[in-house]
């Protein structure tokens, strides 16, 4: 590195402000390439979105593969030491090649051979951000024989947590927009369970399925033309926080609804309402992508969900002490210094940003 090279924390600035930038899921797509580029240079960067069926994958590289390559990467992707460890693991953080096999035995695979050596690439690294399942994102930084350094790797575990959440904020936003795509159609019956009222806590359109998870979680009336006291108590409290993601928990025990509150487009006070029973996808399973034990998983999940380390430590029939055991490893995993960032991060991991209980 020159003196003229930014150091590790202005790189990570600039990628994790570019990375909240992002407007929709183009153009993140097209633009975390560059981004990531400009932060750790390599020779040819992917993106990829890739379903539980490895023929089933979407994918852009900058610069752009030989047409024969997805076919390749279909027929060797299995020899991938990485993608090994990934799907034994489901830890998705930032990982070399050269973390699990020298370059001499790598250069002896068919995988090099076939598919890295025409294309020049010697060095890698990859790591995935959790989406929605089956999806996972997958994103691999590649070049000739300088391997990427411990500073680059680290660079991209601290850059991690807040890709994911950027990417998940992106996708809701996405989901708004297609909702409310679907309302201006006049599609009465969506199949999601969508709320829109206005300033005043007043239901000016409701699906179906809102007003029977409303009546089954809340016991309003399903015909109520007004929102029950408890939600619009919390919207309310809530009241010009610009954090228009971060969900709602209402309810106890196996009642729990979560609500997710997005700004109406009449700019005066209106509201989106995406209900969703239960904890908002909140579960060990999920908490696993993020490269956690199951443990460790459990431990997180508690925290996310407002618990304190103790009522942590009872639920799950252990000690305190093993609780922070479990969460500093939570912390050095996700590349974050307190259980709150460990939370955020989590609540990216199933889709928003973290919850405020009413």
């Amino acid at each position: 590195m020159n003196a003229r090279t930014p150091g590790l924390e202005q790189r990570l600035m600039d990628v994790v402000g570019d990375a909240y930038g992002f407007v929709d899921l183009d153009e993140f797509r097209s633009g975390i390439l560059p981004l990531l580029r400009t932060a750790v240079p390599n020779d040819y960067a992917a993106y990829n979105e890739v379903d539980v069926d490895p023929e089933r994958m979407w994918g852009i590289s900058d610069p752009a593969l030989p047409p024969e390559t997805p076919r390749r990467w279909a027929r060797l992707s299995h020899q991938h030491p990485v993608l090994q460890y990934v799907r034994r693991t489901r830890d998705g953080r930032p990982r070399r090649i050269s973390d699990f096999v020298d370059r001499v035995a790598f250069r002896q695979t068919r995988l090099y051979q076939d598919f890295y050596a025409p294309l020049g690439i010697e060095s890698q690294v990859s790591f995935t951000l959790p989406s929605r399942p089956p999806v996972v994102v997958a994103i691999a930084l590649s070049r000739g024989p300088d391997d990427f350094d411990d500073g680059e790797v680290t660079l991209l575990t601290r850059a991690r947590p807040h890709l994911i959440q950027a990417y998940r904020t992106i996708e809701l936003s996405s989901a708004r927009a297609a909702t409310l795509a679907a309302l201006e159609r006049g599609l009465d019956a969506v199949a999601n369970p969508v709320v829109v009222v206005d300033p005043h806590g007043r239901i000016a359109f409701a699906t179906d399925a809102a007003r029977a998870l409303l009546a089954d979680r809340l016991g309003t009336d399903a015909a109520a033309e007004r929102l029950p006291r408890a939600l619009l108590d919390a919207l309310r409290r809530r009241a010009g926080d610009a954090r228009s993601t971060e969900p709602l928990l209402l309810g106890s025990g196996d009642n729990v609804l979560t609500v997710r509150v997005l700004p109406g487009l009449d700019g005066e006070g209106s509201a989106m309402l995406l209900l969703e029973p239960g904890s908002g996808g909140m579960n060990v399973a999920a908490l696993q992508a993020l490269g956690l034990t199951p443990r460790e998983a459990e431990a997180l999940r508690w925290i996310a969900l407002g618990r304190s380390g103790p009522e942590t430590a009872s639920l799950m029939g252990i000690s305190p002490r093993t609780v922070e055991k479990h969460l500093q490893h939570v912390h050095e995993k996700l590349g974050v210094a307190t259980s709150s960032q460990a939370a955020a991060t989590a609540w990216a991991a199933v889709g928003v940003r973290r919850p405020q209980t009413p």
